[in-house]
């Protein structure tokens, strides 16, 4: 398995609630993406990057942390906003 599937598997799997995950991986093999989570909701920029990175800290080495470029934290209706416009 490479590193964005498991990246996905994770983050699918880390007690979100109902989450989406879309995760892109760069020509020299970095990753990011989008966490959509209906766990956001209510909570600020820093408190979801916070819940986020507090698992994956726990899951991840640090080699596969400096991996990961950006993981962009939305809800559902974030999402619905920007797809409107």
């Amino acid at each position: 398995m490479d590193f964005k599937e498991e990246l996905e598997m994770i983050l699918s799997d880390i007690g979100l609630k109902n989450p989406t995950v879309e995760i892109s991986v760069t020509p020299e093999g970095k990753v990011g993406g989008f966490v959509v989570s209906e766990s956001f909701c209510g909570k600020s920029q820093i408190e979801r990057q916070d819940m986020l990175w507090d698992r994956l800290d726990e899951i991840l080495d640090e080699e596969k942390n400096l991996k990961i470029i950006a993981l962009l934290t939305m809800t559902p209706a974030e999402v619905e906003d920007a797809d409107s416009d």
